[in-house]
């Protein structure tokens, strides 16, 4: 199973940076990638993004919210993918790692689409995290 990865230092701590990637709807604020993420109901979204000019949309179900150290959903719908937020205190704020699994049940397909996949969701993380940072300033945090 592919992973995709990403780390990023935040300069607010744990709890601020958690409610903040939690409140999951809030992510087509973040970056122009994501065009929606509507709630169905308990822990269910459905994300609609953008990505080369081609539409994706898939229901994801959070499976684990253990604030403010772990978030974790998996797909119902679309690409199978699972995901992971993981928060820890650092000087000075949070470092915080997202993981990204994949499966295309297809050896040549993870390894065509990782090649692809990988730098745009690292592109689309990147500006999220910026995001997030821009907001945790503006709020003083």
């Amino acid at each position: 199973m592919p992973s995709i990865e990403t780390q990023a230092h935040l300069p607010a701590d744990p709890h601020t940076v958690f409610r903040l990637l939690r409140n999951v709807e809030d992510f087509p604020r973040y970056t122009r990638a994501v065009e929606t993420v509507t709630p169905l109901g308990g822990e269910r979204y459905q994300w609609s993004v953008r990505v080369g000019g081609v539409r994706y949309q898939w229901i994801i179900e959070i499976i684990q919210s253990q604030e403010p150290e772990r978030l974790t959903w998996k797909s119902v719908t679309g690409i199978a993918n699972t995901g992971r937020y993981r928060l820890m205190p650092a000087r000075g704020g949070t470092d915080l790692r997202l993981v990204i699994d994949y499966t295309l049940n297809s050896r040549l397909l993870d390894k065509t689409v990782g090649r692809v996949a990988g730098p745009v969701v690292r592109r689309i993380s990147a500006e999220v995290l910026e995001r997030v940072q821009e907001r945790l300033a503006a709020e003083g945090a």
